[in-house]
């Protein structure tokens, strides 16, 4: 089955992904999942008995949890997001306090460095 990432977000608390995908049925889902590549709105995803392939290339995607899609859930989980890319701006580097537990950041985004004291 051939699904497209409409919007996707980041946990880095938790090192977890989100993503809303349409069928070509105009079927809506929310995917948690951890997966070696983050689904960027526009992606294909496509699984089949060999796996699940994103634009094309094999993914190691584990699942949480898939759900029908809800807009309000979706909006809430946004607006509660404390990963800077999540933004609909995105900003030139990444101001998150807390411990990162990605790897690299999906968005490309680096740190804000630390301030030097005197």
């Amino acid at each position: 089955m051939k699904w497209t990432v409409i919007d996707s977000l980041i946990s880095p608390t938790t090192g977890t992904a989100f993503s809303c995908i349409v069928s070509c049925r105009e079927l809506k889902l929310m995917l948690w999942y951890k997966a070696s590549h983050f689904m960027m709105p526009g992606d294909e995803i496509v699984t089949s008995n060999l796996g699940v392939f994103i634009n094309g290339q094999i993914s190691q995607l584990t699942m949480c949890n898939v759900i029908p899609f809800n807009a309000t859930l979706w909006r809430t989980m946004l607006a509660q997001s404390d990963c800077p890319g999540n933004a609909e701006v995105k900003p030139a580097l990444c101001d998150f306090k807390g411990k990162c537990h990605l790897k690299t950041c999906p968005f490309g985004l680096d740190k804000v460095p630390p301030q030097l004291s005197p």
